[in-house]
């Protein structure tokens, strides 16, 4: 699905949430990826690395010295999701330890974040932030 068909059917009136949650999660990660690049991000997607464990990043999107480590959730709707959604946090904070130790030089900033498809109003867990795909547009203008 490319931009203008997603720009097309939100003049319709659907929700970039409707719309989303429509893909499968490679293209949910896929678009998370060209917004990076559309406000000059350098994007690696999945990356793999081992330190004493596996790690997953799913994207990696880098510009000057910040680099921010991305985990995309595209959960459905629905309440209880403040736990799974704090463990999640958890994980991306130990993956951008991990990282940061192994790959990325110390004047890189490294900052964890989660987009997800519909907005969970948990905005941070310790240092990771909690972005739904609808607003990491403003959050990359803003930061």
């Amino acid at each position: 699905m490319e931009f203008e068909e997603i720009e097309k059917m939100i003049r319709e009136g659907k929700t970039v949430e409707e719309i989303l949650s429509s893909v499968d999660w490679r293209e949910f990660e896929e678009k998370v990826e060209e917004i990076f690049k559309m406000h000059s991000f350098k994007t690696k997607r999945n990356f793999r690395f081992k330190t004493s464990k596996r790690f997953e990043i799913d994207i990696i999107a880098e510009k000057r010295d910040l680099v921010f480590i991305v985990d995309c959730k595209q959960w459905g709707k629905g309440r209880y999701k403040t736990s799974p959604l704090k463990k999640a946090a958890e994980k991306q904070m130990e993956r951008a330890e991990a990282i940061k130790q192994t790959f990325i030089g110390h004047n890189k900033k490294i900052i964890p974040i989660i987009i997800t498809l519909f907005d969970e109003y948990v905005y941070k867990f310790n240092e990771v932030f909690i972005i739904p795909v609808f607003k990491l547009n403003n959050f990359l203008l803003e930061y």
